[in-house]
């Protein structure tokens, strides 16, 4: 706090002066982005960078094909573009130079009988747009204490087995299959040093279909990719489905949904160093 003092009617008065560091300013960060704005370098920040985020959901209930998730992905995407927007929206009120087109996602829903493994590629503002659609399907879901419309929300729960920034798009569109995989009545949680393992499998697969499919020649030969994927063998590229659900039954595996978003997308709380220290206030005049 800096105190000036002044002489008054023959006494020294004591005046508190305003913080100059209280006043409201830009951070390094802040004006770091404005340099790369006016160098027309192009995005900034984790909102307008491309991302890839990796999710295992539990399905409600059993199924024998995908077309349900090719339902549900489009329709949720569609749903979450107004909350992209806003979230795209928060510098200045614009958009900034996005890399990817508000409302653009690529990626796969990968449909085993008990359990789903999607990817989705968009900005991350366009990620966590779509992450926080379905933390509210599924907080609503809880809230009935009942069954859901399968169209609605069709998971128990979903984890977030990998998440990548500044990460290039792979998938040449959105795509959705089912994996032939064996199902059983009962699973057991795997043990906590076959976690990151399999999380990170679930994850090198995904970006690998990922790659052959932009790869592909024509439509019939992605159609040709997809209708091959299977996952009955541990040599398989994508993990079998009781090791999905062995993930899914561990308390201790990757973050669940509501987890992530309150480590990725909370307002910090906290007092950061850089809003300290810079920009120096302005020096005292005695």
């Amino acid at each position: 706090m800096v105190i000036a003092v002044e002489p008054k009617m023959g006494h020294a008065s004591v005046e508190t002066a305003v913080d100059p560091r209280a006043a409201p300013r830009q951070t390094l960060l802040e004006v770091t982005y404005a340099r790369l704005d006016a160098l027309g370098v192009g995005a900034r920040g984790v909102l307008d960078l491309p991302a890839r985020v990796v999710l295992l959901c539990e399905n409600e209930a059993r199924v024998e094909n995908a077309e349900g998730s090719c339902e549900f992905w489009p329709k949720l995407f569609q749903e979450s573009q107004q909350g992209e927007s806003a979230i795209s929206r928060i510098r200045d009120g614009k958009n900034g130079n996005a890399t990817k087109p508000t409302g653009t996602h690529t990626g796969a829903s990968l449909v085993y009988p008990d359990a789903t493994l999607v990817t989705i590629e968009s900005t991350g503002g366009g990620i966590i747009a779509v992450l926080r659609a379905l933390e509210k399907m599924s907080l609503a879901r809880r809230e009935k204490n009942q069954a859901s419309d399968a169209t609605r929300f069709p998971f128990v729960q979903i984890r977030v087995c990998a998440s990548t920034e500044d990460a290039r798009a792979v998938f040449p569109g959105w795509h959705h299959s089912f994996v032939k995989s064996l199902a059983l009545d009962e699973y057991e949680f795997v043990e906590d040093a076959w976690l990151l393992r399999i999380a990170s499998q679930a994850n090198i697969a995904c970006v690998t279909l990922g790659k052959a499919l932009g790869e592909a020649t024509d439509a019939g030969a992605i159609t040709q990719k997809l209708s091959e994927l299977g996952a009955t063998t541990p040599d398989d590229p994508f993990p079998t489905l009781q090791h999905l659900m062995g993930v899914l039954r561990n308390t201790e595996g990757p973050p669940t949904l509501g987890e992530f978003l309150d480590v990725y997308d909370a307002p910090l709380d906290v007092d950061l160093d850089s809003e300290n220290v810079w920009p120096a206030p302005p020096l005292l005049r005695f």
